[in-house]
């Protein structure tokens, strides 16, 4: 009992010198008894003011953090919906792009969404989305010729495209006699059977020319990049570039051919 009235008695005189003091306030003693006592009572409220202060200030600061957070979260979804608005759109114009293919007498173009590429630096492999494309369907974009379907399993499609090795494409310019055979070095192509004396110069379009019966005559293939003559020979080192961007088009065209 005496440890507990000792814990309570600064208490007690506080309480009571509170008191005091509102009441001393409350007599008319007059202005100069009010000078005396107001900065008192003042000071003795101050504590009570920080504390209130402090409450605001932190009630204030979650409030803001809250709001900072929400703010973050819309600004996140809206540049989400752009990103996403703008793929779209970008999709829609490669298939606006592919609609514009030309129609082959055999064969209808199929819009094909790429589902995976290769992981070397060229992509020189695609799984695309191809229902009802079987090996040995010719693959384009917009801008020509990607590869052939290697395999497929009705749904699917693998595809290599011609910087694989393994293809070799025929092909020509346009209003020209020219034969030649594009064939796929991995990161460039090679033109093989190219005279030096009629060899085109660098910038010339090649386009498939239908010839061997598997590439429809007319898409556009390469751009050569690179003519020099070989020593002792009639024929020509050309380089090419592939005119398709099949590594970054979302969706490419397959020739589906016509059954009979």
């Amino acid at each position: 009992m005496v440890h507990l009235w000792q814990r309570l008695r600064p208490l007690l005189w506080a309480v009571l010198g509170l008191l005091v003091l509102y009441s001393i306030q409350s007599l008319p003693t007059g202005q100069y008894a009010n000078l005396i006592i107001s900065p008192v009572v003042d000071a003795l409220y101050t504590p009570v003011r920080w504390f209130e202060a402090s409450r605001l200030w932190l009630q204030d600061s979650a409030s803001l953090q809250t709001q900072l957070i929400e703010q973050q979260i819309r600004l996140e979804q809206q540049a989400s919906l752009v990103q996403e608005t703008n793929s779209l759109r970008e999709e829609n114009k490669q298939l606006r792009s592919l609609l514009g293919l030309k129609a082959q007498p055999t064969s209808r173009w199929q819009a094909a969404r790429v589902v995976a590429r290769s992981p070397d630096r060229m992509s020189r492999h695609l799984t695309i989305e191809a229902e009802g494309a079987v090996a040995d369907n010719v693959v384009a974009s917009s801008e020509g010729l990607v590869g052939l379907v290697d395999t497929a399993d009705g749904k699917h499609a693998v595809v290599r495209t011609i910087l694989d090795a393994s293809l070799a494409v025929p092909a020509t310019i346009r209003d020209q006699a020219l034969a030649v055979l594009v064939r796929g070095q991995g990161n460039s192509l090679l033109v093989e059977f190219v005279p030096w004396a009629s060899a085109p110069p660098a910038g010339s379009i090649l386009q498939t020319s239908g010839a061997g019966g598997i590439y429809p005559p007319g898409i556009p293939v390469a751009r050569i990049t690179r003519i020099k003559r070989l020593a002792g020979s009639a024929f020509a080192h050309v380089e090419a570039e592939p005119l398709a961007h099949w590594r970054r088009d979302a969706w490419l065209a397959v020739a589906i051919k016509a059954r009979p």
